[in-house]
């Protein structure tokens, strides 16, 4: 960690921590962020399920308007229902796929709603096209083309029905015997007032022109020739038994009425109508056999009659048509029946199933609303926990920091204070190469404390051999001889520990500058100023220790001219 921290100017160490400290809150930043986000997803979620409630009940809404319009149009047999339902099931189709847009469950609601809708507008558009077929009123499909045969049947049977002028012929035949039997007046009224309703209704019945054409000339002649018979029976004369040409004129229009007369075939086919709209309003099918057994009987009604073969061909073809055309109408209703219970099932299925989606997403909601409470309050304790660490390490950061600094910089003042009043006897703890400024102050001060203290030692010794040398010269004995060699023995054993502690310390700045040296040839032109303080350092250490050496003349001047004067006086060279 020293290591570390030394290789680390001030400024660095500081821009570090404050690095450090910006990271740690960017990640606080970061923390909030993700809190921040994570509290935006729940309140996505909550609109998911706020759309999902609003889709359902526009859902709702929607389908309530197309099973309006189905009704309508089962109802009314309109076109624009059919287009107005078809408008509201592709508004609803557009609502179902906006719900499966929303969230996986909904898709896959979304996706059995469209199912059912799609089975929905099938069995929809099945059903007006069976209407479509059956008639969408009286005048189109099955229902135009029966009623276009029954009404042709209608008029036919209106030429047929000459039960009343036949009841009428009956009466005035009849009023005729009683005129010749009883020779009264009023008959003869009678009969001229049931020969003009005759005419009258001649005149204004639907039948046949040529029919009603040959009756009035048969009632013509009738009338004309019965004046004459009732002039002769009021006067009592010979009636001739009632027969003339009235008589004859009267069995030509029996033997017409007879050939157009088919008994109650109106009232019939008014009975059939009857069974047939009562059959189309009710829907019961006890009406469907009612119209087929009326057809029997109308059918048999004709063959029975005495009219012509063509006209019974005529009557009985239009009415094995009409038949066959109702019972096919009816099958199709049968038909229309079932495929609209099909598709009430299928509308039924839908209602259920987005109630059921709507149902589901208030208690998700509802569910997911307790879960990001709970997740809330997890999240503020949190943040208020990272918040915390995140100062505590910070503000630890900084003492750690604060402390290495401050504590090397009192090591410094108290060494410094060592140097100016005393012999400083430790030293400040530096990393070799570090890059730290107070790693570089305290390799300084070791430096100088090293140079101080090798100048006072090297005088120190140089001084104790100087005394020495002295001492000896002046011993008076062989014990202050012994004694001054001893302690000149001692100097000089000292000055060469001394010298070899210099001569390592040379050594050490000669191999910095090697190494500075080889880096350049390594690397030409690429100074740091790191290596350039280096060489600077060493140079300026090997100078100071080239003149703690240089300092070794003076001790050895004075040693030679102390000497001298003892030489002289023992007489000889002291060694």
């Amino acid at each position: 960690m020293d290591r570390f921290f030394s290789g680390l100017r001030i400024g660095e160490k500081i821009g570090l921590g404050f690095v450090v400290i910006g990271l740690l809150f960017v990640g606080v930043a970061w923390h909030y962020h993700q809190t921040l986000a994570t509290v935006l997803g729940d309140y996505r979620q909550l609109q998911v399920f706020e759309v999902r409630k609003s889709l359902a009940l526009e859902i709702e809404i929607e389908l309530a308007a197309v099973r309006d319009a189905e009704k309508g149009f089962l109802i009314e047999h309109r076109e624009a229902l059919v287009e107005e339902t078809d408008k509201h099931l592709q508004a609803l189709n557009d609502k179902v796929a906006a719900l499966a847009a929303v969230d996986p469950d909904s898709r896959q609601t979304a996706a059995s709603l469209q199912g059912l809708l799609s089975s929905y507008q099938e069995d929809f558009h099945a059903v007006a096209d069976a209407w479509r077929i059956m008639g969408l009123d009286e005048d189109s499909g099955l229902q135009g083309t029966f009623r276009n045969k029954v009404h042709h049947l209608q008029e036919l049977a209106a030429n047929y029905n000459v039960d009343r002028l036949y009841t009428l012929l009956l009466q005035i035949r009849r009023s005729e015997k009683d005129l010749a039997l009883r020779q009264d007046p009023a008959y003869r009224e009678q009969v001229r007032r049931l020969i003009a309703e005759f005419r009258q209704l001649l005149e204004t019945s639907e039948r046949q022109d040529a029919v009603s054409q040959k009756l009035l000339a048969e009632l013509t002649v009738y009338a004309t020739s019965f004046e004459p018979y009732a002039e002769s029976a009021l006067k009592g004369g010979n009636v001739s038994g009632g027969k003339g040409p009235f008589r004859d004129a009267a069995h030509r229009i029996e033997a017409i009425l007879n050939a157009y007369h088919v008994p109650k075939l109106e009232t019939s086919v008014l009975q059939l109508r009857r069974r047939e709209k009562d059959f189309l309003l009710r829907g019961d099918e006890s009406y469907p056999p009612m119209v087929v057994e009326i057809a029997d009987a109308i059918r048999a009604q004709i063959t029975a009659s005495l009219i012509a073969e063509a006209d019974k061909s005529l009557l009985l073809g239009l009415l094995q048509d009409y038949q066959e055309d109702f019972l096919a109408l009816v099958a199709q209703r049968a038909s229309i029946t079932i495929l609209s219970r099909e598709m009430s099932a299928a509308a039924d299925l839908v209602a259920p199933l987005v109630k059921q989606n709507a149902d589901q997403a208030n208690q998700m909601m509802a569910r997911r609303v307790v879960e990001i409470t709970e997740s809330s309050e997890a999240s503020a304790r949190l943040s208020l926990i990272v918040v915390g660490c995140a100062i505590a390490l910070g503000a630890l950061l900084a003492v750690v920091i604060t402390r290495r600094v401050v504590r090397r910089i009192q090591l410094m003042a108290g060494l410094l204070d060592d140097l100016a009043y005393g012999s400083p006897s430790h030293r400040v703890p530096t990393v070799k190469g570090g890059r730290d400024e107070i790693n570089a102050m305290g390799e300084s001060l070791n430096s100088l404390v090293e140079h101080r203290a090798t100048f006072m030692r090297w005088w120190k010794e140089s001084m104790a051999e100087v005394n020495a040398r002295r001492e000896l010269a002046g011993a008076n004995s062989d014990e202050e001889k012994d004694e001054a060699m001893h302690d000149l023995r001692s100097a000089g054993i000292a000055k060469l520990q001394l010298l070899n502690a210099i001569r390592s310390r040379l050594l050490q700045h000669g191999e910095r500058v090697l190494d500075i040296s080889q880096g350049l040839q390594a690397a030409p032109g690429s100074v740091t100023e790191e290596d350039a303080k280096a060489l600077e350092h060493a140079a300026k250490g090997m100078a100071t220790l080239f003149e703690v050496l240089a300092t070794e003349d003076t001790p050895s001047t004075l040693s030679t001219s102390s000497s001298r004067p003892a030489a002289s006086a023992n007489g000889g060279d002291p060694a």
